[in-house]
């Protein structure tokens, strides 16, 4: 089972996004960094990612999707001849990680929860 959970856009001047997404449309932020903001929308969330050149690598739109077994998925991806952009690693916050792009430059970041340390 895929889960939706975070639609990332990407924008290139985080000031002007969160004028538009937090004054304007009125959106409950959960998470703000200096080049990253959560909206909380749940039961999903869209989240901003500020970047010099937004449009360079990505058509601005990623995708975050919890599966049960991020190795797994990757194996079975890989059977069908897809290779992801960045393999699975353990992030910081908390995911195992694999990441890919769709034919038309967007991306679609796999994600499986981390043990927790105790």
């Amino acid at each position: 089972m895929i889960q939706f959970t975070i639609c990332v856009l990407h924008v290139d001047d985080m000031s002007k996004a969160l004028s538009f997404y937090r004054d304007t449309l009125g959106l409950p932020i959960r998470y703000a960094y200096e080049t990253y903001v959560e909206f909380d929308l749940t039961p999903a969330t869209l989240a901003l990612h500020q970047t010099e050149k937004p449009y360079d690598s990505t058509r601005g739109v990623g995708i975050f999707l919890i599966v049960e077994n991020v190795d797994a998925l990757v194996a079975q991806l890989q059977q069908k001849g897809l290779a992801p952009i960045q393999p699975p690693a353990d992030q910081d916050f908390g995911y195992r990680t694999a990441m890919y792009m769709d034919p038309f430059g967007n991306r679609i970041e796999f994600a499986s929860s981390l043990p927790q340390a105790s």
